[in-house]
Order: C-alpha cells, then sequence, then structure tokens
C-alpha cells in the first residue's frame, strides 16, 4: 500500500471482541454458516443479520437497498461527510498506536453511528496521504472488523480498508461477506481495488447475488473485455430483483445486443434477453434507458421485424406496448433523438408496425386466459394487457381479494359505489380498525407489521371520489399513529365537504387537531375544519412494501 510504513510485523494487536461489543455474535460468522456450496445467495435465515434488533429505525430496507438507492439517486461526494470522516480518522491513527479498550470502544461506537457510505471515501483519502500510518497494524485491525464485528456498518468500514492492500490475500473474505447484499457493493469496490484481474472474481461475486448487489457488481463489469462475460451480462445478467431498467442498457451494450440481434435467426436466449431489455430500455427509469442507447433505434428496429413473425407471448406483446409508448411520448427531446437514428420516417414505420402486432385478434383471448391463471406472474401479465386493450379486470382483482390476497389498491379503480360498497364490506372484515385506531404519533409505517395501515392507506386514497362512504375507514385513519394514514383520511374529508360529514366528523377532526403531535398535519387539520382546499399527495399501486 503506497504511502504506509513498511509490514514489519508490529508488537499490537486489536482487544480482545468482547471488550469492545461484549459478547454479540459476528456478522461474518452468521454470513458464512448461511452460504450453502453450489447455490447461490444465502440458505434461509441468512438474510436477517445480527445486529437487526440493535438498529433503532423504522425504515426497513431490503439488503443493501439503502447504500444502493443513495449511491444511485444522490450521488457522491467523497467530502461529503468530512467531519465525521477526520473524527474516525483521528481515533483509528490513536488506536493504531495503542489499541487499550477504550479508545477502539469509542472508534467502534462512532463507526457504528455513521453510515459508511458516507465516510469510506474521504477517511481512505486520508489514510493513503498519510506516510505515518503502519500498513502492518492497519490491515489487522481491518481484518478484525470485517470477521468479528457485530455490526454492518463497521464491518463494511472494514472490508473498504483491506482494499487498500493488494496481492489478493482476502479474496475468499470479500467473496464471503459480499454473497449478503448489504456488503456486497464494498465486496466489489475492494476486489476490483486488490487484484490486478478482478472480472473473473467480480463475475463470481455477480452470480452469487441477485438484487442490489447483482446491480452495483455488473456496473463494475460493463467495460470486461472478457467474451464469456459480455455473453452473460446479455443473456442473464441483466437480471435483479430491484429495476431491470438499473442494468438494461448498461448490459445490452456490453454484451452487444446489436450484433446479436442481427443474426438471423438470432439465439433464442438473446431474443429472451431483448424482450427484457428492450421493454426496459423503452420504459426508461432510474438509469440510461433508450434515450441514451445509442444503438436504440437499430435494435428496437430489428426487436420489432422479429416479432412481426414471433410475438406469441403476453411479455411479447407488452415490449412492443412499450415501444410504441416511447415511440408516442409527447415529452422527449426530438433533435436528440434524430442524432441517434430515430428520424421521423423510422418511427412512422416502428409506429405501425407496433399497431399491427398489437392489434392483432389473439390477444384478447390470451390475456383472459392469463386472468383466470392462479399463477401470480401470469396473471399480473395479463392485467398489464388488459389494460392496454381496455379488458375489465375489477372482477377478477376482487375475487383474488376475497381470496385473501392485498389487492386494495386495485380493487379501488373504480367509479362504481356499489363496487366500493363491497370492497368496504371486506375490508371491515380484514383490516382491525379499532387496533389502527391507537392515537396519533409520527410513524411512517414501514415493514410488515404496518401491513394493516398500508390496506387502509389505499382504501382511504379513493374514498375521497366516494362522499358519505366508509366514514369509519376514515375515522380510524384520523386516529391511526401512521401520519400517512392521517394526511389521506384528511384528504378525503375535504375533498367530500362538510355537506357529506357524518354528524360527528367536526368532532373528530376537532379531537385529532388537539391530539396532533406533528406541526405540518394539525395546519391540515385547521384547514379542512375552515373549509379551505389541500394539496393531495398520492401513493401509487406498488404500495409501501418494505424499501
Amino acid at each position: 500500500m503506497p504511502g504506509l510504513l513498511s509490514w514489519f510485523r508490529p508488537e499490537w494487536e486489536p482487544p480482545a471482541p468482547d471488550a469492545v461489543w461484549g459478547d454479540r455474535p459476528a456478522i461474518y460468522e452468521h454470513v458464512r454458516r448461511h452460504i450453502d456450496p453450489g447455490r447461490p445467495g444465502l440458505a434461509p435465515g441468512g438474510e436477517p443479520l445480527p445486529d437487526e434488533t440493535e438498529r433503532d429505525s423504522e425504515i426497513h430496507w431490503v439488503p443493501g437497498g439503502m447504500d444502493g438507492s443513495f449511491g444511485h439517486h444522490f450521488g457522491g461526494d467523497p467530502d461529503a461527510n468530512s467531519d465525521a470522516a477526520d473524527d474516525i480518522y483521528a481515533l483509528l491513527r490513536e488506536a493504531l498506536i495503542r489499541a487499550d479498550p477504550a479508545r477502539v470502544r469509542n472508534l467502534y461506537s462512532l463507526l457504528r453511528e455513521e453510515n459508511a457510505l458516507d465516510v469510506v471515501d474521504p477517511l481512505l483519502k486520508r489514510l493513503r496521504a498519510d506516510n505515518s500510518i503502519h500498513a502492518g497494524r492497519l490491515r489487522m485491525f481491518a481484518h478484525w472488523l470485517a470477521t468479528q464485528a457485530p455490526d454492518r456498518e463497521p464491518v463494511k468500514v472494514g472490508i473498504a480498508l483491506l482494499g487498500l492492500f493488494s496481492g489478493g490475500e482476502d479474496r475468499d473474505l470479500f467473496l464471503t461477506l459480499g454473497r449478503h447484499e448489504e456488503f456486497t457493493l464494498y465486496a466489489a469496490v475492494a476486489l476490483a481495488s486488490a487484484l490486478e484481474r478482478p472480472d473473473e472474481t467480480l463475475w463470481e461475486l455477480a452470480r452469487n447475488v441477485s438484487g442490489w448487489g447483482r446491480i452495483q457488481t455488473v456496473e463494475r463489469l460493463a467495460d470486461t473485455r472478457d467474451p464469456r462475460i459480455r455473453r452473460w451480462l446479455l443473456a442473464e445478467g441483466y437480471r435483479n430483483s430491484i429495476m431491470l431498467e438499473y442494468t438494461a442498457c448498461l448490459c445490452a451494450r456490453a454484451g452487444n445486443l446489436k450484433s446479436r440481434l442481427d443474426k438471423d435467426p438470432p439465439e433464442e436466449d438473446v431474443l429472451a434477453a431483448a424482450v427484457d431489455l428492450v421493454r426496459a430500455l423503452a420504459e426508461g427509469g432510474p438509469a440510461e434507458d433508450m434515450e441514451d442507447y445509442e444503438d436504440g433505434a437499430a435494435v428496437t428496429a430489428r426487436f420489432l421485424e422479429l416479432m412481426r413473425a414471433r410475438a406469441q407471448t403476453l411479455d411479447h406483446f407488452l415490449a412492443v406496448d412499450a415501444v410504441h409508448r416511447f415511440l408516442d411520448a409527447e415529452d422527449s427531446d426530438l433533435s436528440a433523438r434524430e442524432e441517434r437514428g430515430w428520424t421521423p420516417q423510422l418511427a412512422r414505420r416502428l409506429r405501425r408496425q407496433c399497431e399491427e402486432i398489437l392489434g392483432r385478434p389473439e390477444w384478447p383471448a390470451r390475456v383472459r386466459e392469463g386472468l383466470a391463471s392462479d399463477d401470480d406472474h401470469a396473471f399480473s401479465r395479463a392485467a398489464q394487457a388488459a389494460r392496454v386493450l381496455g379488458i375489465e379486470v375489477w372482477d377478477r382483482y376482487f375475487e383474488r381479494l376475497q381470496r385473501g390476497e392485498a389487492c386494495w389498491y386495485q380493487v379501488m379503480q373504480t367509479e362504481d359505489p356499489e363496487r366500493i360498497e363491497s370492497v368496504l364490506a371486506v375490508g371491515r372484515e380484514r383490516i382491525d380498525l379499532e387496533s389502527i385506531a391507537t392515537g396519533p404519533a409520527d410513524l411512517l409505517g414501514l415493514g410488515p407489521e404496518h401491513a394493516p395501515h398500508n390496506h387502509l392507506d389505499f382504501i382511504l386514497q379513493d374514498l375521497r371520489r366516494f362522499p358519505g362512504q366508509g366514514w369509519d375507514f376514515i375515522r380510524a385513519g384520523l386516529r391511526s399513529p401512521v401520519v400517512r394514514n392521517r394526511n389521506m383520511a384528511l384528504n378525503a374529508l375535504s375533498r367530500w365537504g362538510r355537506e357529506n360529514w357524518e354528524p360527528d366528523t367536526e368532532m373528530a377532526l376537532r379531537r385529532g387537531l388537539r391530539e396532533e403531535p406533528t406541526a405540518d398535519v394539525r395546519e391540515r387539520f385547521e384547514r379542512v375544519l375552515a373549509g379551505q382546499p389541500l394539496d393531495e399527495p398520492e401513493i401509487d399501486e406498488e404500495g409501501e412494501d418494505e424499501l
């Protein structure tokens, strides 16, 4: 590691773990025990980490979700949290001089409190510039954190510190911790830094994860020259459990989708991938999409040519519909599109091809077959295609609701008051309104324990369109500890107007105003009582699942 003192074996070692964090179990051992050799991911029980009960947070992120979301959507400034990094750096230097338990406890406490994503880059920058740091001690400490620590943020910092040292001695450690998607990003960065030729090992890591870890590892394989990896990126690597849009453009480029699709005929797995990739690129999202893809016009033209002869499934139908909507988008920069080959003449021709494929007579029957399926994926595809074709799906969703599924958003999408009464009747059986109406608090209402509150949200959101219906749901919402429930209930009453209020509505509102702990919600109570309109935020059909 350039800039650090020589590798003599120091008369130094970290303190005993129980002197720093007690007898809590190491995350590394937890992950290692849940690896089933020969199978990707983790065995059942591996995803919840041992520090879960120690974390004081109402927000339940999927593994790697917080680092992935903040890293992708809010950018990254290496000096964003330089004050915290400075504090960690100072405590680390002291601990590397003398590792007494009190010093290390102070350092560990700070590592626990800080988000590793915020402090790792500025911390590494300071360490690289410090010629007085003992490399051997730093490596020992980093290995100790990564393998012994019971809390996720210190483990992440340990992985990052080990990435400073080249040679690959910690390859297996990175691959083990990287199996858990909370740590995959850090393991991938460390591997890329520590190995001279990391692509093969990053590929191994990528094949063993499926969510944020897959996205983050695939991003680091984007420039690979290995033809096997490029082929895998195109056929499989783009698949992840978060959003295909994160990896679609990257994998289409890296795998050279254009040249592979131009083969006559294309390989079956390439065509299957093209269905997913073209749809994701056309629909757009949080990463580069069809507007950014330099081969997008040529790939789309070839794809539609193939679909004219091969379109058979609802996946094909939905991909073609996504292209059709992309071509019809009114908010696009047409001049920028034309520079990438989307000439007006080509757009008109492709639009006609889309309409010809989507207008074929066999699709309604395939949609109805899918709507009758008990398979969730088949039903979901059919419901999406039904919306395109204008086929009624409410009855199918209501049947699924009656069977116990949480289709609250979908069944509230109707203009029929009688249907709404049917939904409310099921709601009274399935949602314990009394257990929701426990009094206001400042809760976000995330996580499985708040599923009833989330179901109530979907009902309240659309009750605003049905004055006088469902007052018992609104009354429960006004007394919910979840802020979103109270806001949705206020939205509904505001829309109803006083002429549609029940006799006890004003009393419930005044009680809510007295008890409301949140300033902006108190203001909304006051506005409703004064007959003033409200801004009405909405939730979509994806719901409020775990992040």
